[in-house]
């Protein structure tokens, strides 16, 4: 709590205070001014009630134009934090689709469904406490995690390999050889091993539990 909001609260609890100490007073002289004995202490006693009772107000006033104020300054406080965390959000979700561009490289096909788990996952991080005071690092950390970015680049890195390890064969005489310049023609950036290597990653919104997938991953991490 900051020591504004410490102030405010102490200064309510004051006015609240001597708003009660004021209603005893004056109901005090409402009784010595009903029960006096002459009219010039009656009178006495009246003027000194009317005195109190406007301390009374006054001091009920006060407490509640306090408390207007602490609500306005919660509320704008409420407007910044969600303005902070919807901009934070958004640059989660704009590192998470530079990390997927650059290390996955989807098809125009398979983007979608990307650019729809990137936003799960940022969301599904900015509801978490503590948003807002972790680094960057630390969540792109988390996003890698969550959309499996390393286990996919782990599987293609494999499939790459284990195409390298493959001998070329040697067509025969008789055999039609390949054209080069039929390979601009071929259609995904990926060789079709890749592309049906990671086949259902991330799952698709058409997916039942597409959005629990996601958050088991975020909470499991």
């Amino acid at each position: 709590m900051s020591a504004q909001a410490e102030m405010g609260e102490r200064h309510g609890r004051m006015l609240a205070r001597l708003a009660e100490l004021g209603m005893s007073l004056a109901e005090r002289l409402h009784a010595d001014a009903l029960s006096a004995d002459t009219p010039a202490e009656a009178a006495d006693a009246a003027k000194a009630f009317h005195t109190v009772s406007r301390t009374v107000r006054q001091s009920v006033a006060l407490e509640a134009r306090l408390h207007r104020e602490a609500q306005a300054g919660e509320a704008s406080c409420r407007v910044q934090t969600e303005r902070r965390i919807f901009q934070r959000r958004e640059g989660v979700y704009s590192a998470a689709m530079r990390l997927i561009r650059q290390e996955i490289d989807p098809s125009e096909d398979e983007l979608p469904d990307w650019e729809l788990a990137a936003a799960e996952t940022a969301l599904g991080l900015s509801q978490e406490e503590g948003f807002l005071e972790r680094s960057m690092p630390d969540l792109m950390a988390r996003t890698r995690a969550i959309l499996g970015v390393d286990e996919i680049v782990e599987l293609e890195d494999g499939d790459a390999e284990s195409a390298e390890d493959t001998p070329d064969e040697d067509p025969g005489d008789d055999e039609t050889p390949s054209h080069e310049d039929d390979a601009d023609d071929a259609g995904p950036h990926h060789p079709p091993d890749l592309t049906a290597s990671r086949r259902g990653w991330p799952p698709s919104p058409a997916d039942e539990g597409w959005a629990e997938f996601f958050r088991d991953r975020r909470e499991s991490g």
